[in-house]
């Protein structure tokens, strides 16, 4: 694959600078996959571009794990795998499927693959190129460490440079002294660690890392990482749960306010009769109820006879000006009658 480029973040290997790296073509056919490999690479705009043109991008194997291969010479992927890795060396890489609370990869330390169709023999040499970044000369430069953290809540990446990178190189002894240019090594670490090896340039630079930094820094296990993001996570889905029961409340509230429930006639007569006297309480229970087959209440009667005794006319007054429900003309004449004939009896006796 002459010409293949890596387009995965600052990955500066290609197939001109790396001849025995292999490379993997973006999986245009699968547009769940795609977006998952371009956001790993953090190149979602390369999206953008015709079928064509991302049929030919490509991710060198230097960016998946050591089990997403099918053998030892890392040149066949294992069915619907992801780059994820961003290698520092062949020992540390920043895993971008393990993010941190700032949105940043963490740091994790690759380890050596256990499958038997993963281990290669003695004799083979590792295609991700590593151990061919200075050379297999015999060659001693000064050396001048530039450390950038990649946030300073993350430590992590200084431990891992002061446990795994521990180089001192004193003495220059170069075999081909014939071209004495100044030549500089670069042994690319990835965007965030390099260490660049100056020859006449710079001498006996020191690091710019005090040791003192890192017993001051607090550290934090991938195991309590994880336990914390699984916290974390809980509280997300607890507060997402809060939210939906709070809008199902509010939702709820306001079909009650717009929908209120609905007052019967006895219901409605029994809230406003213990504001009301018991004359008016009778008057109302007949505007409300009163019809022609009902049984006059006894109240009811004594209301409508006391009015009849006011006058015909009065009587008449209410039941055509005021439309009033009140019992008929002829009702009230006949219990006033008998009220009157009881009476009279009662003289008598």
């Amino acid at each position: 694959m002459g010409g293949t480029r890596c387009i995965f973040r600052d990955c500066n290997v290609s197939s001109q600078r790396n001849p025995k790296m292999h490379f993997f073509k973006l999986p245009v056919r699968d547009p769940k996959r795609l977006q998952a490999w371009v956001k790993n690479a953090g190149c979602e705009t390369i999206t953008n571009l015709d079928h064509k043109k991302l049929s030919n991008r490509s991710v060198c194997a230097r960016h998946f794990r050591y089990e997403c291969f099918m053998n030892y010479k890392l040149d066949r992927l294992v069915a619907n795998q992801t780059p994820t890795l961003w290698r520092i060396d062949k020992d540390l890489a920043w895993d971008m499927e393990q993010i941190d609370e700032n949105g940043e990869a963490l740091m994790v330390r690759i380890e050596a693959p256990t499958q038997k169709h993963l281990i290669p023999p003695d004799d083979f040499e590792c295609p991700l190129g590593f151990d061919e970044a200075i050379g297999k000369k015999s060659m001693q430069l000064p050396i001048s460490m530039e450390v950038t953290k990649k946030k300073q809540s993350e430590p992590a990446p200084f431990e891992a440079v002061q446990q795994d990178i521990n180089m001192s190189i004193t003495d220059i002894n170069m075999s081909e002294s014939e071209n004495s240019k100044t030549k500089e090594l670069v042994y690319d670490l990835g965007p965030e660690l390099r260490i660049e090896l100056i020859n006449d340039e710079i001498n006996n630079t020191n690091m710019n890392i005090e040791e003192n930094n890192f017993e001051d820094m607090q550290y934090v296990s991938l195991d309590e990482y994880r336990t914390l993001q699984q916290e974390c996570n809980s509280a997300k889905a607890e507060n997402m749960s809060l939210k939906q029961q709070f809008e199902a409340l509010r939702v709820e509230t306001q079909n009650k306010v717009a929908n209120p429930p609905q007052v019967g006639k006895d219901q409605l007569y029994k809230g406003i009769k213990k504001y009301l006297g018991p004359t008016m309480a009778a008057l109302v229970r007949m505007e409300m109820f009163a019809s022609a087959d009902r049984t006059w209440l006894e109240d009811e009667r004594d209301f409508s006879k006391e009015l009849l005794q006011l006058g015909e006319h009065v009587y008449t007054h209410c039941c055509e000006e005021w439309r009033l429900r009140l019992p008929s003309l002829h009702l009230t004449r006949s219990w006033l009658q008998d009220v009157n004939t009881i009476e009279v009896d009662s003289q008598n006796l």
